[in-house]
């Protein structure tokens, strides 16, 4: 006896391949943002001379390279 499987319209792949783009895109922008974070810091830290400065750049910049390597990282796991 054939079965028949129904297809709804938004079907379980179509679902999957958005969240996964949602995923990249948010991602994404996080980069983006840590980007502009690195950015702001350089400018506070040649306004503002500190002795913190450096580390604070130093921050700003391992957390830019975490939100690129988690971009990559997701592209490899999705």
């Amino acid at each position: 006896m054939p079965t028949t499987v129904t297809q709804s319209l938004i079907s379980n792949d179509y679902i999957l391949i958005f969240t996964k783009g949602a995923i990249l895109l948010i991602l994404i922008f996080y980069a983006i943002f840590s980007l502009i974070i690195v950015r702001q810091v350089d400018l506070m830290s040649k306004t503002l001379i500190t002795r913190i400065s450096p580390l604070l750049r130093a921050i700003a910049i391992v957390h830019a390279g975490l939100a690129i390597g988690f971009i990559i990282l997701a592209w490899g796991i999705l």
